[in-house]
Protein backbone atom coordinates (compact mmCIF):
# COMPACT_ATOMS: atom_id res chain seq x y z
CA UNK A 1 0.00 0.00 0.00
CA UNK A 2 2.01 3.34 -1.25
CA UNK A 3 0.80 6.41 0.23
CA UNK A 4 2.61 8.87 -1.87
CA UNK A 5 2.99 11.66 0.60
CA UNK A 6 4.34 14.64 -0.40
CA UNK A 7 8.17 14.84 1.42
CA UNK A 8 8.18 17.58 4.53
CA UNK A 9 10.10 20.10 2.03
CA UNK A 10 7.57 20.45 -0.21
CA UNK A 11 4.72 20.50 2.45
CA UNK A 12 3.86 23.84 2.57
CA UNK A 13 1.54 25.71 4.64
CA UNK A 14 -0.26 22.78 6.99
CA UNK A 15 1.67 22.20 9.70
CA UNK A 16 -0.10 23.73 12.35
CA UNK A 17 -3.38 22.24 10.96
CA UNK A 18 -0.93 18.61 11.57
CA UNK A 19 0.47 19.51 14.76
CA UNK A 20 -3.37 20.29 15.86
CA UNK A 21 -4.53 17.01 14.17
CA UNK A 22 -2.13 14.58 15.73
CA UNK A 23 -2.83 16.35 19.29
CA UNK A 24 -7.01 15.15 18.81
CA UNK A 25 -5.90 11.99 17.74
CA UNK A 26 -3.51 11.75 20.94
CA UNK A 27 -6.36 12.09 22.53
CA UNK A 28 -7.19 8.41 22.46
CA UNK A 29 -4.57 7.15 24.87
CA UNK A 30 -7.35 9.17 27.00
CA UNK A 31 -10.30 8.15 25.84
CA UNK A 32 -10.98 11.68 25.19
CA UNK A 33 -10.92 11.48 21.18
CA UNK A 34 -14.04 12.24 18.97
CA UNK A 35 -14.45 11.15 15.68
CA UNK A 36 -14.19 13.96 12.53
CA UNK A 37 -14.30 14.75 9.33
CA UNK A 38 -11.87 17.58 7.21
CA UNK A 39 -14.01 19.51 5.17
CA UNK A 40 -12.91 21.79 2.74
CA UNK A 41 -13.42 22.59 -1.09
CA UNK A 42 -11.72 20.06 -3.94
CA UNK A 43 -8.07 20.29 -4.16
CA UNK A 44 -7.58 22.25 -1.03
CA UNK A 45 -5.46 19.07 0.40
CA UNK A 46 -7.27 17.27 2.72
CA UNK A 47 -6.17 13.87 1.05
CA UNK A 48 -2.51 14.97 1.25
CA UNK A 49 -3.23 16.65 5.23
CA UNK A 50 -4.30 12.99 5.82
CA UNK A 51 -1.34 11.23 4.34
CA UNK A 52 1.03 13.15 6.19
CA UNK A 53 -1.13 12.90 9.55
CA UNK A 54 -0.36 8.71 9.02
CA UNK A 55 3.45 9.21 8.63
CA UNK A 56 3.79 11.48 11.74
CA UNK A 57 1.59 8.85 13.65
CA UNK A 58 3.50 6.39 12.38
CA UNK A 59 7.18 7.18 12.65
CA UNK A 60 6.93 9.70 15.50
CA UNK A 61 5.09 8.44 18.25
CA UNK A 62 4.45 4.74 19.80
CA UNK A 63 1.05 6.05 21.79
CA UNK A 64 -1.69 5.24 19.24
CA UNK A 65 -0.92 3.01 16.19
CA UNK A 66 -2.54 4.31 12.49
CA UNK A 67 -4.40 2.58 10.56
CA UNK A 68 -4.44 4.65 6.55
CA UNK A 69 -7.57 3.49 4.26
CA UNK A 70 -8.34 4.95 0.88
CA UNK A 71 -11.48 4.07 -0.13
CA UNK A 72 -11.19 2.19 -4.34
CA UNK A 73 -14.44 2.59 -5.99
CA UNK A 74 -13.22 -0.80 -7.68
CA UNK A 75 -13.66 -2.61 -4.41
CA UNK A 76 -17.09 -1.82 -3.05
CA UNK A 77 -18.84 -4.99 -2.70
CA UNK A 78 -19.11 -5.36 0.51
CA UNK A 79 -16.80 -8.65 0.41
CA UNK A 80 -14.09 -7.11 -1.29
CA UNK A 81 -14.35 -4.27 0.40
CA UNK A 82 -14.46 -5.93 4.28
CA UNK A 83 -11.36 -8.19 3.05
CA UNK A 84 -8.99 -5.37 1.70
CA UNK A 85 -10.12 -3.75 4.68
CA UNK A 86 -8.88 -6.11 7.35
CA UNK A 87 -5.53 -6.89 5.17
CA UNK A 88 -4.69 -3.13 5.58
CA UNK A 89 -5.41 -2.52 9.35
CA UNK A 90 -3.82 -5.71 9.96
CA UNK A 91 -0.45 -4.97 8.21
CA UNK A 92 -0.10 -1.63 8.97
CA UNK A 93 -1.36 -2.60 12.72
CA UNK A 94 1.75 -5.33 12.63
CA UNK A 95 4.23 -3.04 10.83
CA UNK A 96 3.46 -0.31 13.44
CA UNK A 97 4.86 -2.80 16.33
CA UNK A 98 8.73 -2.22 14.53
CA UNK A 99 7.79 0.39 12.06
CA UNK A 100 8.50 -1.98 9.66
CA UNK A 101 8.56 0.14 6.56
CA UNK A 102 8.34 -2.96 3.90
CA UNK A 103 5.45 -4.49 5.15
CA UNK A 104 3.34 -0.51 4.41
CA UNK A 105 4.39 -0.96 0.73
CA UNK A 106 3.44 -4.63 0.18
CA UNK A 107 0.07 -3.85 -1.67
CA UNK A 108 -0.45 -8.03 -2.29
CA UNK A 109 -0.57 -9.18 0.86
CA UNK A 110 -3.20 -11.81 0.79
CA UNK A 111 -5.37 -12.89 3.70
CA UNK A 112 -3.34 -15.67 3.78
CA UNK A 113 -0.27 -13.66 3.94
CA UNK A 114 -1.14 -11.82 6.74
CA UNK A 115 -2.23 -15.40 8.81
CA UNK A 116 1.01 -16.51 8.46
CA UNK A 117 3.26 -13.59 9.70
CA UNK A 118 0.06 -13.32 12.18
CA UNK A 119 1.43 -17.18 13.81
CA UNK A 120 4.98 -16.24 12.81
CA UNK A 121 4.55 -13.44 15.08
CA UNK A 122 2.44 -15.22 17.82
CA UNK A 123 -0.32 -12.26 18.20
CA UNK A 124 -3.50 -13.67 19.67
CA UNK A 125 -5.65 -10.99 19.35
CA UNK A 126 -4.91 -10.67 15.62
CA UNK A 127 -4.89 -14.77 15.01
CA UNK A 128 -8.69 -14.50 16.58
CA UNK A 129 -10.01 -11.88 14.09
CA UNK A 130 -8.79 -13.88 11.35
CA UNK A 131 -10.42 -16.89 11.97
CA UNK A 132 -13.56 -15.20 13.11
CA UNK A 133 -13.59 -13.86 9.32
CA UNK A 134 -12.48 -16.59 7.43
CA UNK A 135 -15.64 -18.42 8.76
CA UNK A 136 -18.26 -15.58 8.66
CA UNK A 137 -16.59 -14.33 5.35
CA UNK A 138 -19.35 -16.24 3.65
CA UNK A 139 -21.76 -13.71 4.74
CA UNK A 140 -20.81 -10.59 3.36
CA UNK A 141 -22.58 -8.58 6.35
CA UNK A 142 -21.36 -10.53 8.54
CA UNK A 143 -17.76 -10.28 6.60
CA UNK A 144 -18.02 -6.57 7.07
CA UNK A 145 -19.00 -6.53 10.16
CA UNK A 146 -15.80 -8.31 11.75
CA UNK A 147 -13.90 -6.38 9.29
CA UNK A 148 -14.91 -2.48 10.72
CA UNK A 149 -14.76 -4.18 14.45
CA UNK A 150 -11.14 -4.86 13.68
CA UNK A 151 -9.49 -1.71 15.04
CA UNK A 152 -11.72 -1.42 18.29
CA UNK A 153 -10.78 -5.14 19.02
CA UNK A 154 -7.16 -5.09 18.68
CA UNK A 155 -7.27 -1.80 21.02
CA UNK A 156 -9.06 -3.11 23.47
CA UNK A 157 -6.95 -6.44 23.35
CA UNK A 158 -3.43 -4.74 23.11
CA UNK A 159 -4.14 -1.60 25.08
CA UNK A 160 -2.85 0.67 22.11
CA UNK A 161 -5.66 2.71 20.38
CA UNK A 162 -5.99 2.68 16.83
CA UNK A 163 -6.41 5.86 14.84
CA UNK A 164 -8.58 5.18 11.48
CA UNK A 165 -7.91 7.67 8.84
CA UNK A 166 -10.08 6.95 5.82
CA UNK A 167 -9.73 9.06 2.18
CA UNK A 168 -12.74 9.25 0.21
CA UNK A 169 -15.12 7.99 2.39
CA UNK A 170 -18.04 8.97 0.47
CA UNK A 171 -17.31 6.37 -2.11
CA UNK A 172 -18.81 4.16 0.46
CA UNK A 173 -22.13 5.53 -0.49
CA UNK A 174 -22.05 2.80 -3.26
CA UNK A 175 -21.30 -0.11 -1.06
CA UNK A 176 -23.68 -2.98 -2.17
CA UNK A 177 -24.04 -6.80 -1.45
CA UNK A 178 -24.99 -7.35 -4.97
CA UNK A 179 -26.14 -5.46 -7.37
CA UNK A 180 -27.40 -1.71 -7.02
CA UNK A 181 -25.41 0.24 -4.29
CA UNK A 182 -27.06 0.02 -0.67
CA UNK A 183 -25.96 3.91 1.04
CA UNK A 184 -27.49 2.46 4.08
CA UNK A 185 -24.02 0.02 4.18
CA UNK A 186 -22.24 2.54 5.39
CA UNK A 187 -24.33 2.76 8.63
CA UNK A 188 -21.82 -0.42 9.95
CA UNK A 189 -19.42 2.47 10.62
CA UNK A 190 -21.61 4.22 13.33
CA UNK A 191 -20.10 2.40 15.97
CA UNK A 192 -16.43 2.37 15.40
CA UNK A 193 -17.23 5.88 14.63
CA UNK A 194 -18.29 6.29 18.33
CA UNK A 195 -15.89 4.71 19.67
CA UNK A 196 -12.97 6.70 21.93
CA UNK A 197 -10.40 4.37 21.50
CA UNK A 198 -10.37 4.32 17.55
CA UNK A 199 -10.91 7.81 16.32
CA UNK A 200 -11.33 8.20 13.01
CA UNK A 201 -10.22 10.98 10.46
CA UNK A 202 -12.25 11.01 7.03
CA UNK A 203 -11.63 12.99 4.15
CA UNK A 204 -13.75 13.21 1.14
CA UNK A 205 -16.43 15.69 -0.86
CA UNK A 206 -17.70 17.57 1.94
CA UNK A 207 -21.06 17.85 0.71
CA UNK A 208 -22.04 13.97 0.27
CA UNK A 209 -20.44 13.25 3.37
CA UNK A 210 -22.86 15.83 4.92
CA UNK A 211 -25.36 13.49 3.82
CA UNK A 212 -24.64 9.99 5.11
CA UNK A 213 -26.49 8.63 7.86
CA UNK A 214 -23.29 8.73 10.20
CA UNK A 215 -22.18 12.41 9.61
CA UNK A 216 -24.31 13.36 12.60
CA UNK A 217 -21.96 12.60 14.92
CA UNK A 218 -18.92 13.59 13.24
CA UNK A 219 -16.66 17.02 14.65
CA UNK A 220 -16.10 18.76 11.49
CA UNK A 221 -12.17 20.77 10.86
CA UNK A 222 -12.40 22.73 8.22
CA UNK A 223 -8.91 23.17 6.20
CA UNK A 224 -8.67 26.62 5.16
CA UNK A 225 -6.61 27.54 1.74
CA UNK A 226 -2.79 28.36 1.99
CA UNK A 227 -1.78 31.48 3.28
CA UNK A 228 0.06 34.17 0.62
CA UNK A 229 3.53 33.25 1.81
CA UNK A 230 3.00 29.29 1.56
CA UNK A 231 1.18 30.10 -2.06
CA UNK A 232 4.56 31.74 -3.19
CA UNK A 233 6.54 28.86 -1.47
CA UNK A 234 4.46 26.01 -2.72
CA UNK A 235 4.18 27.90 -6.65
CA UNK A 236 7.97 28.35 -6.26
CA UNK A 237 8.61 24.53 -5.57
CA UNK A 238 6.20 23.08 -8.38
CA UNK A 239 8.57 25.32 -10.83
CA UNK A 240 11.79 24.13 -9.25
CA UNK A 241 10.56 20.14 -9.69
CA UNK A 242 10.54 20.92 -13.38
CA UNK A 243 13.83 22.80 -13.04
CA UNK A 244 12.27 26.07 -14.03
CA UNK A 245 12.48 29.29 -12.42
CA UNK A 246 10.29 32.73 -12.17
CA UNK A 247 7.94 35.26 -10.39
CA UNK A 248 4.70 34.60 -10.87
CA UNK A 249 2.06 37.61 -10.82
CA UNK A 250 0.78 38.28 -7.58
CA UNK A 251 -2.56 38.65 -9.29
CA UNK A 252 -2.82 35.13 -10.35
CA UNK A 253 -1.43 33.69 -7.15
CA UNK A 254 -4.23 35.31 -5.65
CA UNK A 255 -6.70 34.12 -8.46
CA UNK A 256 -5.32 30.67 -7.83
CA UNK A 257 -6.92 30.99 -4.12
CA UNK A 258 -4.90 29.03 -1.70
CA UNK A 259 -5.58 25.78 -3.50
CA UNK A 260 -2.34 23.44 -4.08
CA UNK A 261 -4.31 21.51 -6.77
CA UNK A 262 -4.91 24.38 -8.77
CA UNK A 263 -1.11 26.22 -8.10
CA UNK A 264 0.68 22.68 -9.00
CA UNK A 265 -1.57 22.77 -12.62
CA UNK A 266 -0.64 26.28 -13.49
CA UNK A 267 3.01 26.40 -12.08
CA UNK A 268 3.46 22.48 -14.25
CA UNK A 269 1.89 24.02 -16.84
CA UNK A 270 3.84 27.00 -16.75
CA UNK A 271 7.15 25.50 -16.02
CA UNK A 272 7.73 24.15 -19.48
CA UNK A 273 9.87 27.39 -20.36
CA UNK A 274 12.61 27.27 -18.40
CA UNK A 275 12.26 31.12 -17.37
CA UNK A 276 8.96 31.95 -17.44
CA UNK A 277 7.94 35.79 -17.90
CA UNK A 278 4.86 37.44 -16.36
CA UNK A 279 2.47 36.65 -19.90
CA UNK A 280 3.90 32.87 -19.82
CA UNK A 281 1.90 32.40 -16.27
CA UNK A 282 -1.40 34.05 -18.08
CA UNK A 283 -0.84 31.93 -20.83
CA UNK A 284 -0.16 28.70 -18.49
CA UNK A 285 -3.39 29.85 -16.94
CA UNK A 286 -5.68 29.98 -19.87
CA UNK A 287 -4.42 27.03 -20.92
CA UNK A 288 -5.14 25.21 -17.78
CA UNK A 289 -8.89 26.76 -17.50
CA UNK A 290 -9.62 25.76 -21.43
CA UNK A 291 -8.21 22.79 -22.02
CA UNK A 292 -5.83 21.63 -19.41
CA UNK A 293 -5.82 19.36 -16.10
CA UNK A 294 -8.00 21.89 -13.88
CA UNK A 295 -10.34 22.16 -17.36
CA UNK A 296 -10.76 18.41 -17.39
CA UNK A 297 -11.05 17.72 -13.99
CA UNK A 298 -14.16 20.17 -13.33
CA UNK A 299 -15.18 18.72 -16.55
CA UNK A 300 -15.41 14.71 -15.36
CA UNK A 301 -16.89 16.17 -12.07
CA UNK A 302 -19.58 17.91 -14.13
CA UNK A 303 -19.70 14.84 -16.42
CA UNK A 304 -19.98 12.22 -12.90
CA UNK A 305 -22.91 13.68 -10.98
CA UNK A 306 -25.04 14.52 -15.31
CA UNK A 307 -23.93 11.39 -17.42
CA UNK A 308 -26.65 12.38 -19.86
CA UNK A 309 -25.50 15.16 -22.45
CA UNK A 310 -28.66 17.27 -22.48
CA UNK A 311 -29.07 17.30 -18.45
CA UNK A 312 -25.19 18.26 -18.31
CA UNK A 313 -26.10 21.22 -20.74
CA UNK A 314 -29.04 22.56 -18.51
CA UNK A 315 -26.73 22.20 -15.71
CA UNK A 316 -23.94 24.15 -16.45
CA UNK A 317 -26.12 26.54 -17.84
CA UNK A 318 -27.70 26.80 -14.33
CA UNK A 319 -24.11 27.11 -13.09
CA UNK A 320 -23.14 29.85 -15.19
CA UNK A 321 -26.24 31.94 -14.45
CA UNK A 322 -25.32 31.39 -10.41
CA UNK A 323 -21.73 32.18 -10.76
CA UNK A 324 -22.80 35.53 -12.65
CA UNK A 325 -26.03 36.43 -10.38
CA UNK A 326 -25.00 38.80 -7.60
CA UNK A 327 -28.21 37.71 -5.48
CA UNK A 328 -28.30 33.97 -4.65
CA UNK A 329 -30.93 31.81 -7.05
CA UNK A 330 -34.16 29.93 -5.33
CA UNK A 331 -35.61 26.48 -7.18
CA UNK A 332 -38.91 28.67 -8.43
CA UNK A 333 -36.44 31.20 -10.00
CA UNK A 334 -34.16 28.64 -11.63
CA UNK A 335 -37.37 26.60 -12.78
CA UNK A 336 -38.48 29.69 -14.18
CA UNK A 337 -35.39 30.98 -16.11
CA UNK A 338 -35.18 27.62 -17.60
CA UNK A 339 -38.30 26.14 -18.70
CA UNK A 340 -38.19 23.28 -15.88
CA UNK A 341 -40.38 22.35 -13.15
CA UNK A 342 -39.62 22.78 -9.84
CA UNK A 343 -38.78 19.24 -9.14
CA UNK A 344 -35.97 19.06 -11.96
CA UNK A 345 -35.07 22.34 -10.86
CA UNK A 346 -34.02 21.11 -7.25
CA UNK A 347 -32.63 18.13 -8.41
CA UNK A 348 -29.94 19.29 -10.85
CA UNK A 349 -29.19 22.24 -8.39
CA UNK A 350 -28.96 19.75 -5.20
CA UNK A 351 -26.57 17.60 -7.90
CA UNK A 352 -24.61 21.09 -8.64
CA UNK A 353 -24.46 21.29 -4.75
CA UNK A 354 -22.86 17.52 -4.31
CA UNK A 355 -20.54 18.30 -6.77
CA UNK A 356 -19.23 21.57 -5.58
CA UNK A 357 -20.33 24.09 -7.52
CA UNK A 358 -22.55 26.05 -6.06
CA UNK A 359 -23.26 26.53 -2.08
CA UNK A 360 -26.47 25.37 -0.85
CA UNK A 361 -28.27 28.59 1.86
CA UNK A 362 -31.55 28.48 3.45
CA UNK A 363 -33.29 27.31 0.49
CA UNK A 364 -31.33 29.35 -2.10
CA UNK A 365 -28.01 29.01 -4.12
CA UNK A 366 -25.20 31.09 -4.72
CA UNK A 367 -21.48 30.90 -6.41
CA UNK A 368 -18.54 29.48 -4.61
CA UNK A 369 -16.09 31.89 -3.56
CA UNK A 370 -13.84 29.81 -6.22
CA UNK A 371 -12.61 32.40 -8.82
CA UNK A 372 -10.57 29.15 -10.96
CA UNK A 373 -14.26 28.05 -10.61
CA UNK A 374 -15.76 30.70 -12.16
CA UNK A 375 -13.50 30.71 -14.77
CA UNK A 376 -13.33 27.51 -16.27
CA UNK A 377 -17.56 27.65 -15.98
CA UNK A 378 -17.34 30.59 -18.31
CA UNK A 379 -14.97 28.79 -20.68
CA UNK A 380 -17.22 25.57 -20.68
CA UNK A 381 -20.49 28.10 -21.34
CA UNK A 382 -18.65 29.89 -23.93
CA UNK A 383 -17.13 26.77 -25.87
CA UNK A 384 -19.94 24.00 -24.82
CA UNK A 385 -23.21 26.42 -24.82
CA UNK A 386 -22.82 29.41 -27.00
CA UNK A 387 -20.36 27.59 -29.34
CA UNK A 388 -17.27 30.32 -29.16
CA UNK A 389 -13.96 29.52 -30.20
CA UNK A 390 -10.85 29.15 -28.48
CA UNK A 391 -9.62 32.56 -29.81
CA UNK A 392 -12.92 34.46 -28.26
CA UNK A 393 -12.53 32.63 -25.33
CA UNK A 394 -9.45 34.31 -24.63
CA UNK A 395 -9.95 37.16 -25.41
CA UNK A 396 -12.75 37.94 -23.41
CA UNK A 397 -10.83 36.38 -20.40
CA UNK A 398 -7.80 38.95 -21.12
CA UNK A 399 -10.60 41.62 -21.11
CA UNK A 400 -12.00 41.19 -17.46
CA UNK A 401 -8.08 40.83 -16.47
CA UNK A 402 -7.21 44.03 -17.67
CA UNK A 403 -10.05 45.53 -16.32
CA UNK A 404 -9.07 44.02 -12.92
CA UNK A 405 -5.72 45.43 -13.41
CA UNK A 406 -6.62 48.82 -13.71
CA UNK A 407 -8.30 48.91 -10.27
CA UNK A 408 -4.96 48.82 -8.80
CA UNK A 409 -3.47 52.52 -8.23
CA UNK A 410 0.25 52.46 -8.40
CA UNK A 411 3.14 54.17 -7.55
CA UNK A 412 6.69 54.95 -8.19
CA UNK A 413 9.69 56.28 -6.05
CA UNK A 414 13.48 56.49 -6.60
CA UNK A 415 15.55 57.27 -3.54
CA UNK A 416 19.17 58.11 -3.17
CA UNK A 417 21.61 55.78 -1.11
CA UNK A 418 21.74 58.35 1.77
CA UNK A 419 21.28 58.40 5.55
CA UNK A 420 17.49 58.43 6.17
CA UNK A 421 15.73 57.53 2.55
CA UNK A 422 13.59 55.08 4.69
CA UNK A 423 11.72 57.83 6.52
CA UNK A 424 11.39 59.17 3.39
CA UNK A 425 9.82 56.11 1.44
CA UNK A 426 7.83 55.27 4.89
CA UNK A 427 6.67 58.95 4.62
CA UNK A 428 5.31 59.07 1.43
CA UNK A 429 3.28 55.48 2.22
CA UNK A 430 2.01 57.78 5.22
CA UNK A 431 0.64 60.41 2.85
CA UNK A 432 -0.19 57.76 0.10
CA UNK A 433 -2.56 56.27 2.76
CA UNK A 434 -4.64 59.79 3.92
CA UNK A 435 -5.04 60.33 0.40
CA UNK A 436 -6.54 57.44 -0.40
CA UNK A 437 -8.46 57.07 2.99
CA UNK A 438 -6.68 53.53 3.81
CA UNK A 439 -6.72 51.78 6.86
CA UNK A 440 -4.49 53.77 9.03
CA UNK A 441 -3.47 51.24 11.41
CA UNK A 442 -2.38 48.88 8.61
CA UNK A 443 -0.36 51.77 7.12
CA UNK A 444 1.27 52.86 10.28
CA UNK A 445 2.34 48.66 10.60
CA UNK A 446 3.33 48.75 7.07
CA UNK A 447 5.71 51.70 7.36
CA UNK A 448 7.63 49.38 9.98
CA UNK A 449 8.35 47.10 7.90
CA UNK A 450 9.53 49.19 4.79
CA UNK A 451 11.93 51.26 6.85
CA UNK A 452 13.29 47.41 7.79
CA UNK A 453 13.58 46.48 4.05
CA UNK A 454 14.84 49.95 2.81
CA UNK A 455 17.59 49.83 5.50
CA UNK A 456 18.13 46.12 4.54
CA UNK A 457 18.21 47.53 0.64
CA UNK A 458 21.17 50.35 1.42
CA UNK A 459 23.26 48.27 3.78
CA UNK A 460 23.78 45.53 0.97
CA UNK A 461 23.87 48.06 -1.55
CA UNK A 462 27.52 50.35 -0.24
CA UNK A 463 29.37 51.12 -2.93
CA UNK A 464 27.25 49.72 -5.87
CA UNK A 465 24.82 52.21 -7.21
CA UNK A 466 23.53 55.54 -5.80
CA UNK A 467 19.74 54.56 -5.29
CA UNK A 468 17.21 52.43 -4.83
CA UNK A 469 13.65 52.01 -6.03
CA UNK A 470 9.94 51.68 -4.55
CA UNK A 471 7.33 50.77 -5.42
CA UNK A 472 3.76 50.87 -4.30
CA UNK A 473 0.54 49.47 -5.69
CA UNK A 474 -2.79 49.75 -4.00
CA UNK A 475 -5.92 47.60 -4.74
CA UNK A 476 -9.18 46.67 -3.56
CA UNK A 477 -8.05 44.60 -0.18
CA UNK A 478 -4.47 45.05 0.07
CA UNK A 479 -1.02 47.09 -0.38
CA UNK A 480 2.31 46.10 -1.64
CA UNK A 481 5.14 47.74 -1.23
CA UNK A 482 8.36 46.67 -3.30
CA UNK A 483 11.49 47.90 -2.43
CA UNK A 484 14.54 46.90 -5.41
CA UNK A 485 18.33 47.67 -5.44
CA UNK A 486 21.38 46.29 -6.70
CA UNK A 487 22.34 44.76 -3.54
CA UNK A 488 24.74 41.52 -3.95
CA UNK A 489 22.37 38.40 -4.33
CA UNK A 490 21.06 37.30 -1.16
CA UNK A 491 18.42 34.82 -1.47
CA UNK A 492 18.67 31.39 0.09
CA UNK A 493 17.17 29.23 -3.68
CA UNK A 494 15.12 26.83 -1.09
CA UNK A 495 13.50 29.40 1.26
CA UNK A 496 13.32 32.63 -0.40
CA UNK A 497 15.48 33.61 3.20
CA UNK A 498 18.21 36.00 2.92
CA UNK A 499 21.53 34.87 4.11
CA UNK A 500 23.88 37.73 3.34
CA UNK A 501 25.20 39.39 6.43
CA UNK A 502 24.53 36.61 8.97
CA UNK A 503 28.01 37.25 10.62
CA UNK A 504 27.56 40.39 10.59
CA UNK A 505 24.44 40.93 12.34
CA UNK A 506 25.28 38.25 15.21
CA UNK A 507 28.86 40.79 15.47
CA UNK A 508 26.58 43.82 15.21
CA UNK A 509 23.57 42.79 17.26
CA UNK A 510 21.23 43.40 14.48
CA UNK A 511 19.69 41.05 12.45
CA UNK A 512 16.06 41.86 13.38
CA UNK A 513 14.96 43.34 10.00
CA UNK A 514 13.48 39.95 8.65
CA UNK A 515 11.45 39.40 12.09
CA UNK A 516 10.08 42.47 12.10
CA UNK A 517 9.01 42.70 8.43
CA UNK A 518 7.25 39.17 8.86
CA UNK A 519 5.76 41.09 12.14
CA UNK A 520 4.21 43.95 10.71
CA UNK A 521 3.30 42.81 6.99
CA UNK A 522 0.79 39.82 5.76
CA UNK A 523 3.46 38.58 3.41
CA UNK A 524 7.45 38.88 2.26
CA UNK A 525 8.99 38.19 -0.53
CA UNK A 526 12.22 37.84 -2.28
CA UNK A 527 13.02 37.99 -5.90
CA UNK A 528 15.48 38.12 -8.19
CA UNK A 529 15.61 41.08 -10.67
CA UNK A 530 17.54 42.46 -14.00
CA UNK A 531 18.43 45.40 -11.38
CA UNK A 532 19.32 43.19 -8.38
CA UNK A 533 17.33 42.33 -5.64
CA UNK A 534 13.59 42.78 -4.74
CA UNK A 535 11.74 42.55 -1.58
CA UNK A 536 8.17 42.95 -1.73
CA UNK A 537 6.16 43.54 1.82
CA UNK A 538 2.31 43.15 1.18
CA UNK A 539 -0.35 43.88 4.10
CA UNK A 540 -3.98 42.84 3.38
CA UNK A 541 -6.38 46.36 4.55
CA UNK A 542 -9.60 43.58 4.97
CA UNK A 543 -10.11 42.71 8.53
CA UNK A 544 -8.35 40.58 10.13
CA UNK A 545 -9.66 36.64 10.99
CA UNK A 546 -10.65 35.69 14.44
CA UNK A 547 -7.97 34.50 16.27
CA UNK A 548 -7.30 30.71 17.04
CA UNK A 549 -6.65 28.92 19.79
CA UNK A 550 -3.16 27.57 19.55
CA UNK A 551 -4.47 23.81 19.87
CA UNK A 552 -7.31 23.81 17.81
CA UNK A 553 -8.00 23.45 14.08
CA UNK A 554 -10.98 25.78 12.56
CA UNK A 555 -14.31 24.41 13.48
CA UNK A 556 -17.49 24.78 11.15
Amino acid sequence: MSFNALRDNDFFGRQEELAALNRVVLLADTDMARSAVLTGPRGIGKSELLRQLFGSLFWRQDRVAPFYYAVNPALLSAAAFAKTYLVGFLCQRLAFEKKEQALLQDDGMSLEGVSALVEERDVAWAREIIGQFMTGSSDPLDALRIALAAPRRSALASGVPVAVLIDEFHLLNALRIEGAADSLLVSFFRESLSYRKTPHIITGNTQEIQEMPVAGGLERISVPPLGPQDVSSHFLSVLRSHEAEGNAPPLLLRRLGGNPFYLKCVAGTAARKKQPEEGDFWNAYLREIREGVLASFWSSVLKDYFPDLARRRIALAITHKIHHTVTPLSCQRIAKAFALTETQAESIAHGLYLAGFVRGEYGVFRAVEDDVLRDIVGCLYLAEILAKPAFDLEQEFMEKLLSRREEAVRFELVLPMTKESELVAAQCLEQIGKNMNLNQDAIGQLQIAVIEASINAIEHSKGMVDKFFVGVAVDSDRVEVSIESAGLEFIVQETGEPFGGREAAKASGRGWGIKLMKRFADEVKFEKTARGTKLVLVKKLEPAPAAQTEDRIPRE
